[in-house]
């Protein structure tokens, strides 16, 4: 058989046709490796978008648990102690447990150590004036502008006047930003509030935020078993003056937690002098209605943080028994989850309530 003429006349070459179907062949198979290679890229992504969003999940219900912990152990307090101090089982340390494939770490603290701003809401000039130096204390002692506690203060009043020294701020401030602000004009619901304020910067508030708190208004007094030395200086101009009270309150509460206000003034030298008597009664306790509650879950590497603010009743009644969420929210990542818990650490609680051992 010849080989055919190509049309000019001459002969057609076979190896021209053999270039051009091996040529086929290697782009069908650059184009099916691409493919491939893309397919299997894309289900590795979703794999793992997939194995990240379930741990994120566990680590979520981690958190959930680390929560009911904390209240468990609320209630099993409340059947032990008739005071609140950092020697009780909710306030000890907690190291992170590791629970199936992840961890959880927990912390509880009283909310009892930290000024309520809300206490700032009371319609009576005198009381609320009164209250605002306990604040301007706390301020002076941190080194936060005490323009901004006026600003909170107009935040917080029911009034629409901005406080003159020093200036405030009121509703024509806020709605002239982007976008408007409306004020709340009452007690705040939520610490974040805090950041609307005018001056609030993001280090003032991480600087106040272990020192104030927000609660029912009527959540007044401090528990000197938990405050920190800032919040107890600011309770008096005497307090302030002599640190050294405070230094002798703080040593005196780490050996024998005070049962009730009375027995601080026996116990500290220089107290009674240093704080009035209704101040005493005003803003001073041994006892905490509100505790805060952070859990963090971890999964491989993903971690889910809870932050949840409750309520439980005073004494050892059936009401002290009580824990109630007064608010629910996520929270940023703040615990260390680093270390391990030792081998016996569940072995020093004391069994919690229906455990049956």
């Amino acid at each position: 058989m010849s080989t055919p003429l190509r049309p000019d006349g001459g002969w057609r070459g076979r190896g021209n046709e053999d270039g051009i179907a091996l040529l086929i062949v290697l782009l069908t198979t650059t184009l099916l490796t691409i493919i491939v290679v893309e397919f299997t890229q894309s289900a590795e992504v979703e794999m793992h978008f997939a194995m990240s969003a379930r741990n994120a999940l566990q680590a979520f219900y981690l958190a959930r648990s680390g929560v009911n912990v904390g209240e468990a152990l609320l209630v099993q307090d409340a059947k032990l102690n008739h005071n609140d101090s950092d020697e009780d089982i909710w306030a000890l340390p907690m190291p992170p447990l590791p629970v199936g494939d992840g961890t959880v770490a927990l912390r509880v603290q009283d909310e009892a150590r930290r000024l309520n701003l809300n206490m700032l809401s009371v319609s009576s000039d005198t009381v609320r004036d009164h209250r605002r130096d306990v604040f301007r204390r706390l301020f002076d002692v941190l080194g936060v502008d005490k323009r901004v506690l006026a600003a909170i203060v107009d935040w917080i009043d029911a009034d629409g006047e901005p406080g003159a020294d020093p200036p405030g701020a009121e509703q024509a401030y806020y709605v002239g930003l982007t976008p408007p602000v409306v004020v709340r004009n009452g007690p705040m619901l939520t610490m974040r509030e805090l950041i609307q304020v005018r001056g609030m910067t993001p280090t003032m508030f991480a600087r106040l935020e272990e020192f104030v708190t927000v609660l029912p208004s009527d959540a007044v007094k401090v528990n000197v078993n938990t405050a920190p030395a800032e919040v107890l200086y600011a309770l008096s101009e005497g307090l302030t003056a002599d640190p050294g009270v405070v230094d002798r309150l703080i040593s005196t509460r780490r050996e024998h937690p005070f049962a009730s206000p009375t027995e601080v003034g026996p116990n500290v030298s220089g107290f009674t002098q240093a704080i009035t008597t209704s101040e005493i009664e005003e803003f001073v306790g041994t006892t905490s209605a509100y505790f805060r509650i952070d859990a963090v879950g971890e999964v491989n590497d993903v971690a889910r943080g809870i932050v949840t603010i409750v309520s439980r009743g005073v004494g050892t009644g059936v009401s002290a028994r009580t824990v109630k969420r007064v608010t629910w929210a996520p929270s940023a990542v703040n615990l260390s989850l680093t270390s391990q818990p030792p081998s016996d650490f569940l072995g020093t609680l004391p069994p919690l309530a229906g455990s049956g051992t």
